[in-house]
C-alpha cells in the first residue's frame, strides 16, 4: 500500500473540526472533544494537520458528482447537456449560485478556520511541542492559509481578512482590497517556504518546500498585474527558479519513459498512470498530488463522493452509442463510464494542435480520438474502430462496414468527443461503471513552474527567456520551437491548454491574467454570447451579505 497521509486520525480531525456545526460562527461547548482539549499535544496537531489535507482535496467534491465548476464555461469546455446549465448561460451567474457559496463555505469554514486554530493553539505557551513540531506544524498552517486565500481573492477579488480563530458571533465583517488580501498570501507563503522541508525522494502527499514557491511563483504574478509593479516580475522568476534550479529539492520534467514500460506509450503518458503519479513511482515531475486510495479509511473524498471523479466529469457517454445495427455499447469495460459534461470545445479539439498536430500531447496515448465497439451481441462490429461521416444534413454519423452512411447520428455535445486520456485510471473500490478512479490527482506539476516563469519573463519583455521556458516542455512533447518572438499572453494560454489540460482551473488562470471575458467570448460558442466583463469576478454570495447586518459587505459591480 502507498503511503498515504489520509491516516486514522483524519476522520475524527474531520469530524471535530468541520463536521461539528454548519457554520464556523456556531458556538462549541467545552467537552472532551472541544479543540481547547484536542489541540494538546503533538498527535492531536497531527490530527487536526492532516484533516487539513482531506479539507483541501474535498475541493474536488465541491461540484458533487456532476459540475467542475473550475473548468465550465471558460475557453477549454462547455457543459455537455442542452440546457443553460454548468456556466452555459451566465446571466444565471447570479450571488445565489451554488458555485459561488460552494467554494466561499469550503474556504471559510473547512480551510482557514482549521488553520486559524492550529496557528492560535500553537501560540499557547503551555503546549509542550517541540520546536521541530511548532515549525512543521506552522508551516503546513500558513502554506494552507495562503493557498486559500489566493484562490479565494482569484475567484471573488478582496475578501475580508481572518486570521484570528472566531469565539463569538461575528456580523460586521468587511472586505479587503485585492492587494490586501494578495499581501497575506505572500506574506504566508513566504514564512511557510522558509519552514518547510526539502522533500526526498519519496512523497507521502505532504506539502513541501517547492509548492510554496511554485504558488508564490503564481501569487507574485498576480500581484504584478495588480498593483502595476514590475518588480514582481522578478519575485515570480526567482521563486519558480528555486524550484527548477533544484535549491528546494530535486525535481526535473521527465523525458524518457519510466514505471511499467511493458505498457505502449510515451513519456507524457507516463506521468499520468495509475501508480506513477507520486516520486516514489520514480515520476520526478510531481509537486503535490491529492492522494485517493480504493478500500482504505481516508481514501476518498469526506463529501461521500468516492474516489478521483474526474474521468465522470471528462469522458463521453460513450456506451449510450449504438452500432449501426442497433447494439449499444456496454459500460462495463475497461474504459470508466463519463457522463459527457466537460465537453470539449473545438478549440481544445482541433486549434491547439494546429500548430504542430504530431505534438506528443496530442497522440493516441494521451487523447484517444478513436472508440471501438464493444457489445458481443453484434458480431458484425463487435472490437472493430467506429468510422463516422457526414449525412446530407452536416451531421455526423456512423459509417457501415461497407462505408456507407449510417442513420446513427452521433451527438458530439454529450457521447462523441475526443478523451483526454490523463483522466485514466484503476476504477475505485473495482467499480467500472461509477467514473471514479484511485488514481492520484496532480495539483502541481514542475512543467506549470516552467510556465509561470515563461510568463514572468514574458511581462518583463525578455522574449527569449520565455521561449526558453515554453521550449523545454514542447522540446519534450517533440513538438516544433517556437521563436522568441512568438510569445504572446495567448500563445502561453495555449500551452497551457496542451500542457495543463484537466490538471489546471482554467477559470482561475483565465482571471488571474484578466483574459477571462476575452477568451470565453472567442471560444466558447455557448457562454460566448452571455459572458460579461464583470464575469471575470464570482459575486459574493448573497447568504453572506444578508447575515452581515453590522456592515456593508458590497457586491461585485454587475451582480447587484
Amino acid at each position: 500500500m502507498k503511503a498515504n497521509i489520509t491516516i486514522i486520525m483524519s476522520l475524527a480531525a474531520v469530524i471535530l473540526f468541520s463536521g461539528c456545526s454548519s457554520s464556523f460562527l456556531d458556538e462549541v461547548p467545552l467537552d472532551r472533544f472541544s479543540p481547547e482539549n484536542f489541540l494538546v499535544d503533538e498527535a492531536g496537531f497531527e490530527a487536526a494537520t492532516v484533516a487539513l489535507y482531506q479539507a483541501a482535496r474535498d475541493e474536488h467534491a465541491i461540484g458533487g458528482a456532476n459540475f467542475d465548476y473550475m473548468n465550465l464555461g471558460t475557453d477549454l469546455i462547455e457543459w455537455g447537456r442542452y440546457d443553460s446549465r454548468g456556466f452555459k448561460d451566465y446571466n444565471l451567474l447570479t450571488s445565489q449560485e451554488a458555485a459561488v457559496g460552494g467554494y466561499w463555505t469550503w474556504a471559510y469554514q473547512d480551510m482557514i478556520r482549521q488553520c486559524n486554530l492550529i496557528l492560535d493553539k500553537l501560540n499557547d505557551p503551555e503546549i509542550e511541542l517541540s520546536e521541530d513540531a511548532r515549525n512543521r506544524f506552522e508551516a503546513q498552517a500558513k502554506f494552507f492559509r495562503g493557498y486559500t486565500y489566493n484562490i479565494l481573492a482569484t475567484l471573488y477579488g478582496g475578501v475580508p481578512i481572518v486570521t484570528d480563530v472566531i469565539s463569538e458571533p461575528k456580523f460586521d465583517f468587511q472586505r479587503a482590497s485585492k492587494e490586501e488580501v494578495l499581501q497575506l498570501v505572500r506574506q504566508d507563503l513566504e514564512e511557510a517556504g522558509a519552514l518547510l522541508p526539502i522533500t526526498g525522494n519519496v512523497s507521502d502527499g505532504r506539502i513541501h518546500k517547492a509548492a510554496a514557491y511554485h504558488t508564490l511563483s503564481e501569487v507574485y504574478l498576480s500581484l504584478a498585474l495588480e498593483t502595476n509593479d514590475a518588480s514582481y516580475y522578478d519575485l515570480s522568476i526567482d521563486a519558480a527558479s528555486k524550484v527548477i534550479n533544484k535549491e528546494v529539492g530535486d525535481y526535473r520534467i521527465m523525458t524518457e519513459r519510466f514505471g511499467d514500460l511493458s505498457r505502449p506509450g510515451d513519456v507524457f503518458s507516463d506521468l499520468f498512470q495509475t501508480d506513477q503519479r507520486s516520486r516514489e513511482s520514480g515520476n520526478m515531475e510531481v509537486i503535490w498530488s491529492w492522494q485517493f486510495e480504493s478500500f482504505t479509511l481516508g481514501g476518498h473524498t469526506s463529501a461521500g463522493n468516492g474516489g478521483n471523479n474526474s474521468p465522470r466529469l471528462w469522458f463521453p457517454q460513450w456506451e449510450k452509442i449504438a452500432s449501426p445495427n442497433g447494439a449499444f455499447n456496454l459500460s462495463t469495460d475497461s474504459m470508466l463510464r463519463g457522463i459527457g459534461v466537460n465537453s470539449p470545445l473545438n478549440y481544445v479539439k482541433y486549434d491547439i494542435w494546429r500548430l504542430d498536430p504530431n505534438d506528443m500531447r496530442n497522440s493516441s496515448y494521451n487523447i484517444r480520438r478513436v472508440y471501438y465497439y464493444n457489445n458481443p451481441d453484434d458480431p458484425e462490429y463487435f472490437g472493430k474502430p467506429m468510422k463516422t461521416g457526414y449525412n446530407s444534413k452536416g451531421e455526423k454519423v456512423l459509417l457501415k462496414n461497407d462505408g456507407t452512411l449510417s442513420n446513427v447520428v452521433l451527438d458530439t455535445l454529450m457521447q462523441y468527443y475526443p478523451w483526454i486520456r490523463k483522466v485514466d485510471g484503476k476504477p475505485f473500490e473495482d467499480n467500472v461503471v461509477g467514473g471514479q478512479s484511485e488514481n492520484d490527482i496532480i495539483k502541481m506539476r514542475l512543467a506549470e513552474t516552467y510556465l509561470f516563469r515563461a510568463e514572468a519573463y514574458f511581462r518583463k519583455g525578455n522574449l527569449g527567456e520565455a521561449a526558453a521556458d515554453i521550449n523545454v516542455l514542447r522540446n519534450r512533447a517533440h513538438a516544433t520551437p517556437i521563436a522568441p518572438q512568438d510569445v504572446t499572453v495567448d500563445f502561453i494560454l495555449d500551452e497551457r491548454a496542451r500542457e495543463l489540460i484537466a490538471e489546471e482551473p482554467r477559470r482561475r488562470t483565465l482571471s488571474r491574467m484578466g483574459m477571462f471575458y476575452e477568451r470565453v467570448k472567442k471560444y466558447n460558442p455557448s457562454s460566448g454570447p452571455t459572458v460579461q466583463p464583470h464575469n471575470e469576478l464570482w459575486p459574493i454570495p448573497q447568504s453572506v451579505i444578508d447575515a452581515n447586518t453590522g456592515a456593508e459587505m458590497i457586491q461585485n459591480p454587475g451582480y447587484n
